[in-house]
């Protein structure tokens, strides 16, 4: 199955999007700062910098 550029586009700003939720929720669930892990960080920093830069992507297909 081949997708064109938009659509793997698209797939991969729901999948960032995802990600960086997942990371959110990981940090806004954890009861003590001082037992905070790098895990829902980094989940949270990637998918948040995966999501802009698929927003500029789709951005970049439609001019």
């Amino acid at each position: 199955m081949k997708f064109n550029k938009k659509t793997r586009a698209r797939i991969g700003l729901i999948s960032s999007l995802i990600i960086c939720i997942y990371g959110v929720y990981g940090l806004v669930t954890k009861d003590s700062i001082s037992n905070l892990s790098f895990i829902p960080i980094i989940l949270a920093a990637g998918g948040f910098i995966g999501f802009i830069g698929g927003i500029v992507e789709i951005r970049k297909m439609e001019k």
